[in-house]
């Protein structure tokens, strides 16, 4: 019997000190707001790390924003055409570095560098 339990134990210790490490990476994920105003990202650069997650809020009263990246690690960064008030939020993968821009409005230009 005493074989059985110490087996028992050790993987529900395991299994406890796993679940309470998720949690915990899941606690220190920080949410980054960017705005889209007067056809800017603010701010223009963000250095985050990966499981942050940031939100796009279009602030603009006429016009709509459309969010995309070709950078090849970060093709998950595609948000629909946003109308002005709405916000979307997108959790970020991967480290590196992705150059975010609206595709209806060319000029504007995010750096978001993502760090372990």
């Amino acid at each position: 019997m005493k074989k059985l339990i110490a087996p028992i134990t050790a993987g529900l210790i395991t299994g406890f000190c796993l679940a309470a490490t998720i949690v915990a990476a899941q606690a220190k994920a920080t949410e980054i707001i960017i705005s889209q105003k007067g056809k800017k990202f603010v701010p223009g650069t963000v250095q985050v790390k990966v499981g942050d997650n940031l939100t796009f809020v279009n602030e603009e009263k006429r016009k709509r924003h459309n969010v995309y990246t070709r950078s090849a690690d970060f093709s998950y960064l595609k948000i629909r055409k946003q109308k002005p008030g709405d916000r979307d939020s997108v959790t970020l993968k991967n480290a590196g570095t992705a150059i975010i821009k609206c595709a209806l409005h060319p000029k504007m230009k995010l750096t978001v560098i993502v760090t372990e």
